[in-house]
């Protein structure tokens, strides 16, 4: 039997309906919210700025201050055979032990969020250096930058024409790879984030770039390195987009009825 652990990384209230109860024994919950309550029971549940030799990257790191603290933290991953990252909003019930061992014969990475790569290339996310706090628009897109420094890396030439029509990608920090396979991308990662150049192109730590540009880091390494990956798709219910939608939606219908009585009031 192949031995895995996946964190799955939560701020917020976990769903354990989502994860069959054949895999969590090697389920490892992350808390990054500091002021959770956790009251849990039957449960592998670890606090981020517990663990020993903590790093701290800052919350704009989002999963990849977990991803990069449980590398560095390698006495966490002994004995396993393969880690795995993914949010508590995704929803896992597809996957028993058993379709992971058949999986794992299989592959070795599973992408749980394939999309296809010309549609993330199209929302125009920027790593310009020369537009520093923009998050899209014109301007070097973050894919074309991402390829360079790989490139630079690895001592390779690939080009995105190769890739950008026909390939998918994985996204939202969200996978299970054999662990030698991770450890490797995490040395390349590595010298990504203590570069410290992710904090350049966000300097007010506004939209957060430093966690979406790494999971596209992610996701192009597994894409350029080729390795014998499986596509996963799971349900992702990104709870925390729809309530910052909802929020915002509360707001303009507000302002839209104070306009509109203001409005009426004026005419009359």
């Amino acid at each position: 039997m192949i031995k895995y652990k996946i964190f799955v990384i939560f701020h917020n209230e976990i769903n354990i309906s989502y994860y069959d109860e054949s895999i969590l024994k090697n389920l490892v919950f992350v808390n990054v919210n500091p002021n959770n309550k956790i009251e849990y029971a039957n449960i592998n549940i670890i606090n981020l700025y517990d663990i020993e030799n903590f790093i701290s990257l800052g919350k704009w790191y989002t999963e990849s201050e977990v991803i990069y603290n449980i590398y560095k933290n390698s006495d966490i991953l002994n004995g396993v055979d393969y880690v795995g990252f993914t949010h508590y909003d995704i929803d896992f019930t597809p996957i028993s032990d058993n379709s992971l061992q058949n999986n794992f014969n299989q592959a070795d990475v599973i992408n749980l969020q394939p999309y296809a790569f010309r549609e993330d290339f199209d929302q125009k996310i920027l790593m310009d250096i020369d537009q520093p706090n923009r998050l899209k628009g014109k301007g070097k897109n973050c894919y074309l930058s991402i390829f360079d420094d790989f490139n630079q890396y690895h001592d390779s030439a690939h080009s995105i024409n190769q890739y950008l029509n026909n390939a998918q990608i994985n996204l939202c920090s969200s996978y299970i790879v054999k662990k030698s396979i991770f450890n490797e991308m995490m040395v390349f990662i590595s010298s990504i984030i203590e570069s410290g150049k992710l904090d350049s192109y966000d300097t007010n730590h506004k939209h957060r770039i430093q966690g979406g540009l790494l999971e596209r880091y992610y996701a192009v390494w597994f894409l350029l390195k080729q390795t014998k990956s499986l596509n996963l798709k799971l349900v992702h219910h990104f709870i925390q987009t729809k309530k910052q939608e909802s929020l915002f939606n509360q707001f303009k219908n507000r302002i839209s009825a104070y306009i509109k009585k203001n409005l009426n009031v004026h005419n009359s």
